[in-house]
This record gives C-alpha cells, sequence and structure tokens, in this order.
C-alpha cells in the first residue's frame, strides 16, 4: 500500500512525464511543420525556376527537374508539364546519337512518373512514348508500334494527337507490304478502327464549332476567346481531315474494286452474321465506289437482316440507287436519318438525298441540303451543292442573259459559305467560286448594263436575290 507523501510524489512524477511527452510532441509537431513549409517553399521555388528556364529555351531547367523529381515528386502536376519541356530542349540541344536517345529515355521515364503521382491526367502519355522515339528516331519500329498499340488499347480516350493516328497505321500498312505477318484484314481493321477515332475526335470538335456558327448566324459577336477557339478548332480539323486524307491515299492501292470484291466475296460466308464485319465492308464498298457490285448488296441485306439499324438502311438505300428505285432509297435513307443521332452522320444522309435529286429534282436537292446544314451548320459541302443547283440554273432564271449570268454571283456567294464553315474544303470552295465570279457579267457589261448596285430577284425555282457588284 501506498501512503501520504509517497502518493503524491507519484502523481506528481506522472504529472511532469505527461507534460514533457505533450511538449516533446508539440516540438516534433513544430519540427514537422516547419520542415514541410521549408520543403514547400524549396519545391515552389524550383518549379518556378524550372519553368522561367524553359521559357527562356534555357537548359538549366532540366537540372530544376532532376531536384523536382527527387525531392518533389508529387508536389505539383506543373513538375511535368514544363518537365516534359525542359527534357525536350536537352534532346534538341544533343550533340551526339547516344545523348540524344539518353534524353529520349529519360523523357519516355518522365511520362512514366507523371502517370504515377498522378493518375488519370488526360495527358495521353502513353501515346507521346510512342511519338517521342518515332520524331527522334530512337529505337526500332516494332518497339514505336508497340507502344502506339498499347496506349491506343488501354487509353483510347487520350489517343488524340492526328500525327500518332497516322504513324500507328502507317506502320501497320508497311508491315502487311513487307509480308511481315500482317494480313490484309488486319490492315482494313486496324484502318476502320482509326477511322472511328479520327470520326469521334472531328465529332467533337465540329459540334463545338457548330454551336459558334449556330451563335453568329444569330447575329451574336463571337468574343475574343471565342474567336481564337473557333480559329484553333478549324486549325485542327484540317489536320484531322489531313490525316484521313493520307490515309485513304496509303490504303488506296490496297482496297481498290478489283481486290475489294474478290476479297468480301471469299469472306462473306464465314462472316454473314458477323455484323462488325458487314458493316465495315459495306462502308468501305460504298467509300470506294464498289456499289454497284452484287457483293454489297449481298452485304447491305445480311447487315439490315440481322440487325435495321441506320447503318444498315443508309446501305440499303445506297443498294436501291444501284437498282435506279428512288422512291425505295430515299425510305430507306430517311429512316437512316431518323435513327442516326449523330448530326455528322444524320447530314451527310440528307446530302447523299440531295445529291440523289441534283439532277432530277432541284428543288428537292436544295431542300435535303438545307436539312444537312440545320443539323449541321459545318456542313460545307450542302452549301457548295446548292451553288453547284444555281449554276447549273442560268437559263432557268433570269429576264434576259445579264440577268441569267447575274445568277453566278450567288453561286459564288454560296461557295464563299462553304469555305467560310467548312476549312477542310476551303481551297475547292474559293476555285469554284472563282470560275463562278469568271462567268459572271464583267466590269465593262455592269457599266453597260447600268444595273451597278441595284438587286436582281430570281423570280423562279431558285426565289432569292442578287446585288450586282458596284464599279
Amino acid at each position: 500500500m501506498i501512503y501520504g507523501s509517497e502518493k503524491e510524489k507519484l502523481i506528481n512524477n506522472y504529472s511532469t512525464q505527461k507534460m514533457k511527452t505533450k511538449l516533446t510532441l508539440l516540438l516534433i509537431a513544430t519540427a514537422s511543420f516547419f520542415v514541410q513549409a521549408q520543403n514547400t517553399e524549396a519545391c515552389t521555388e524550383a518549379i518556378s525556376l524550372m519553368t522561367t528556364s524553359v521559357k527562356a529555351k534555357d537548359v538549366a531547367g532540366y537540372d530544376y527537374l532532376t531536384t523536382l523529381r527527387k525531392d518533389c515528386p508529387t508536389f505539383h502536376k506543373s513538375i511535368y508539364t514544363f518537365g516534359e519541356l525542359a527534357v525536350k530542349l536537352k534532346i534538341e540541344k544533343a550533340t551526339t546519337p547516344q545523348e540524344k536517345e539518353k534524353y529520349v529515355r529519360d523523357l519516355l521515364k518522365l511520362y512514366d512518373e507523371h502517370d504515377q503521382y498522378f493518375p488519370n491526367n488526360g495527358a495521353g502519355n502513353k501515346m507521346k512514348k510512342g511519338l517521342a522515339l518515332f520524331e527522334n528516331k530512337t529505337g526500332t519500329t516494332e518497339e514505336v508500334y508497340n507502344l502506339l498499340d498499347t496506349a491506343f488499347k488501354t487509353d483510347y480516350a487520350n489517343f488524340k494527337y492526328a500525327k500518332a493516328m497516322y504513324v500507328y497505321f502507317e506502320i501497320i500498312v508497311n508491315n502487311h507490304k513487307a509480308n511481315k505477318g500482317v494480313e490484309l484484314q488486319q490492315v482494313f481493321d486496324k484502318y476502320d478502327d482509326i477511322t472511328n477515332k479520327l470520326d469521334e475526335e472531328e465529332k467533337e470538335l465540329s459540334d463545338e464549332k457548330d454551336g459558334l456558327l449556330t451563335k453568329e448566324e444569330a447575329g451574336q459577336v463571337l468574343s475574343e476567346k471565342e474567336a481564337k477557339r473557333k480559329a484553333r478548332i478549324e486549325e485542327n480539323l484540317e489536320i484531322f481531315g489531313n490525316v484521313r486524307n493520307d490515309m485513304d491515299n496509303i490504303v488506296l492501292e490496297l482496297s481498290t474494286c478489283d481486290k475489294l470484291i474478290p476479297f468480301y466475296q471469299k469472306g462473306f460466308e464465314q462472316n454473314k452474321t458477323n455484323e462488325e464485319w458487314l458493316k465495315r465492308a459495306a462502308n468501305r464498298l460504298d467509300l470506294k465506289g464498289c456499289d454497284s457490285d452484287p457483293i454489297f448488296s449481298k452485304i447491305s441485306e445480311a447487315l439490315y437482316k440481322l440487325n435495321p439499324s441506320a447503318d444498315a438502311a443508309y446501305q440499303l438505300g445506297v443498294v436501291e440507287i444501284q437498282r435506279k428505285n428512288t422512291t425505295k432509297a430515299l425510305d430507306y435513307f430517311n429512316q437512316a436519318a431518323n435513327l442516326y443521332t449523330d448530326n455528322t452522320k444524320k447530314a451527310n444522309v440528307y446530302y447523299r438525298i440531295a445529291s440523289m435529286f441534283s439532277k432530277s429534282n432541284k428543288v428537292q436537292a436544295r431542300s435535303y441540303a438545307r436539312k444537312a446544314l440545320s443539323v449541321k451548320p459545318s456542313f460545307g459541302k450542302a452549301y457548295l451543292l446548292i451553288a453547284q443547283l444555281y449554276g447549273s440554273s442560268i437559263n432557268d432564271c433570269g429576264n434576259d442573259q445579264f440577268e441569267k449570268r447575274a445568277m453566278y454571283w450567288l453561286a459564288a456567294q454560296y461557295c464563299d459559305k462553304a469555305g467560310a464553315v467548312d476549312s477542310s474544303i476551303k481551297g475547292t470552295a474559293s476555285k469554284t467560286a472563282a470560275s463562278y465570279r469568271a462567268a459572271a457579267p464583267s466590269k465593262t457589261e455592269i457599266f453597260q448594263s447600268g444595273k451597278a448596285g441595284q438587286r436582281i430577284a430570281f423570280n423562279c425555282w431558285v426565289g432569292e436575290s442578287i446585288v450586282v457588284p458596284s464599279l
């Protein structure tokens, strides 16, 4: 038993010890706080110095990056966004192939670290690894392809670079041509996969552009930020369009009708219940103008029977055009347009109908061209079609030769609209507009007519008017 003073002594010792423990913990916490504050300050300063160096094209930025990767790997994502530029500067300044490869490999490592410390960053680092090797002529073609293939299959959403898509496709085509175990079907499958990705990226951009065009057409002025964004969208759409054209050119020799028709005839029985195979085969035959062969009809009918989808209905519409059955073709095309939820595909159907009527019923043709524009304001081909309809109607409208040829000015205006909304056809639209204006009345004829600045109304099926240019 503990008595009196002994008990008080024990209590005092316990209280003292408890106070010492609290004080120790407080000192540790305080020290930790100051260390953390110092680390934060050091990391912030290193990022600032790296950023400044990178912006000044100074390779010293790489030294700050090295410190950040060692001491502050999780501090901020800008370590990796600006760090990428710092490593690229070292690659650019490398004086030997060995030094260059060293920093290219380090860049690949940095991409992995970015994904490790900041998962789901959306930077597309897996794709960038393949491009880094390709652009710097480092590693083997097989290594480049494997990196891009892995990125496409595991990080599809962030596989957004047009150049990566092109390189990815080009390698598999070259392997097929070199008899490296790549079958023609594999080339077609890869073409379709990458084309689908191009479609998705272009749709996202063109839908955003449509919103801006709709705003402009409503008489609203775009803000400076919106105007810059529109210009950037047009630039990116043009890049994607170029990649699509280049891919088409690469595969052109592999997908002529002489090669496609026997290829799909051979594979039809085995794949007649394979919806994806049927859809892709029908699309390629249609795209390459091989839709008059019976195999196209067989594939399209099998596709519709398997699943009467929008794609299947569209292909049967093409079949009926070949059979010269306009009524049935129109039924299938309208069915496809109603089923499509993608405005680009819907506009394409309306455009196909407009083209079908362009020689037999210009009013119907224009009506469907306008439908295409109503769902897709950036669908420039529809404006070009209307221009063509007007340009071929000079003998249907106007009271004299001057007024008849004045129709060419109206056609040229529609070409201008086509180029304004769709940068991918700007060159064609500009040339066509110039040819229409060259065919319109000359300055001398305008002077002799006395109609400069006057409005001419076309009281025919066109129902529009044009102001004669002033001298």
